[in-house]
């Protein structure tokens, strides 16, 4: 970066992409060794000069993906990298185990259903199961929407415990996506009680004008909601009595989801 211009140039951005090609192929070498290795041992693997191996690794432990044992000098995988590795598998998993309950749900109600966990104070969708000639919606594999406006993240929140959920709001406004999402800490609170009394979430119009959606949780071995099971459609199929129709097969196929991950239910 040319700090006096405040420009960045190609070499610049190049610079960037080679550290970062470096740091995955430290990581790369230490998933392929138990016990972790020697910082000699890393630089050798990694092709990398052993001041360029020290600086990334110093980096990586810094941030978690990396951590150091000062008691025979060996550098492993760390804590973060494999939250991360566990989020993947997560997200694999449910998409493959729950795709039976997803497609009876799908048959049933006939509208797409999908499933999302929470990712980075948002709600990131796995899987969906499409039924036929059902309009596609913002909650397709891969997209990440904010939390606090869909359903699937709502009914995430509505299990936080206290604590989590009031370090949220102390930190993060309530950005507005449409004119109906709720902006107000406190009216977020109401309605977050609101979910858990009635199972389900339903996010009316809050993420994309047009659009409803509603969502159930489905709880891993601790109790704790891991992911959402939702559908969203055109306010046109989804009215009001429909949705409290629709809440109640998601409740029931979420904790089915539950069972069959070997969750369950929070007390």
């Amino acid at each position: 970066m040319n700090l006096e211009q405040g420009i960045e140039t190609s070499e610049d951005r190049l610079g960037r992409v080679q550290s970062l090609v470096r740091a995955f192929g430290i990581l790369d070498v230490l998933a392929e060794q138990d016990g972790g290795l020697t910082l000699i041992q890393i630089s050798k693997r990694a092709k990398l000069p052993r001041s360029t191996a020290h600086r990334l690794l110093s980096t990586m432990g810094a941030l978690g993906y990396v951590q150091f044992n000062q008691q025979n000098n060996h550098w492993s995988i760390g804590l973060q990298a494999f939250t991360v590795g566990s989020a993947f598998s997560r997200a694999r998993d449910l998409g493959q185990l729950g795709r039976p309950i997803m497609r009876s749900l799908m048959l049933e109600a006939r509208e797409t259903v999908n499933i999302a966990i929470p990712k980075a104070e948002g709600i990131y969708f796995v899987a969906q199961v499409e039924a036929a000639g059902a309009r596609p919606t913002m909650a397709r594999p891969g997209a990440q929407l904010p939390i606090h406006t869909t359903a699937a993240g709502k009914v995430q929140m509505a299990h936080w415990q206290k604590d989590e959920l009031d370090r949220f709001l102390s930190k993060r406004s309530l950005f507005r996506t449409t004119d109906r999402t709720i902006t107000e800490p406190r009216q977020l609170v109401a309605n977050l009680s609101d979910i858990q009394r009635l199972g389900y979430a339903v996010d009316d119009q809050e993420n994309a004008s047009g659009t409803r959606c509603v969502a159930a949780p489905v709880f891993d071995e601790n109790g704790y909601p891991t992911a959402s099971l939702s559908i969203s459609g055109p306010i046109a199929r989804l009215g009001d009595d429909r949705l409290d129709q629709l809440g109640r097969a998601l409740s029931i196929a979420a904790r089915r989801m539950t069972g069959t991950i070997g969750g369950r239910a929070a007390a």
